[in-house]
């Protein structure tokens, strides 16, 4: 009898150690899956387009459509200096301190060093800022072109008006 008992108390703490074995190995195994999953959840991430995280110096404020006027002062390439003083009509879509972003139906090659001087009006004040296209963006289903220019000259009074305009527009949102 007290064989019996002693090979039953050996035969559950030998499946009490199989459970236990069991059970770690079974945590370990969730505890990988969680790390697939984890993995597979930042790949995820990282194959859906993300929204443009703004690594610009200065903040860009939205504005309706704003209207204005380009002037072409100088390209790079001569094949367009019959473009010199020409005109064209666009709007602005954004802007801040050191640029913008219009919007024309004139195409323009960015490729060319092209400096332009850019006329629009922001409430009563009326900016002529000198500029260079430093980036464009084709839309498949707009008939208009997207550029992005960069301020080469902005004058301190300017600078003063035009951050002082910024600022109460992000204040009014």
């Amino acid at each position: 009898m007290d064989m019996l008992m002693l090979l039953l108390a050996f035969i559950l703490l030998f499946c009490s150690f199989i459970i236990i074995l069991f059970i770690i190995f079974i945590n370990n195994k969730n505890k990988k899956m969680d790390q697939v999953d984890l993995s597979l959840d930042q790949m995820e991430e990282a194959m859906i387009p993300q929204p443009f995280i703004n690594k610009r110096k200065n903040f860009r404020v939205e504005v309706d459509n704003l209207y204005c006027i380009i002037k072409f002062n100088h390209f790079g390439n001569p094949k367009y200096e019959k473009l010199k003083d020409k005109t064209i009509e666009g709007y602005i879509e954004d802007i801040s301190l050191s640029g913008m972003k219009f919007s024309s139906d004139y195409e323009l090659p960015v490729r060319s060093d092209i400096n332009i001087l850019i006329s629009f009006q922001l409430d009563h004040l009326v900016f002529s800022v000198k500029g260079k296209i430093v980036r464009r963006q084709d839309h498949l289903n707009n008939e208009n072109v997207t550029y992005g220019i960069e301020f080469a000259e902005l004058l301190p009074n300017q600078e003063k008006q035009l951050s002082s305009w910024l600022n109460r527009k992000i204040v009014s949102k």
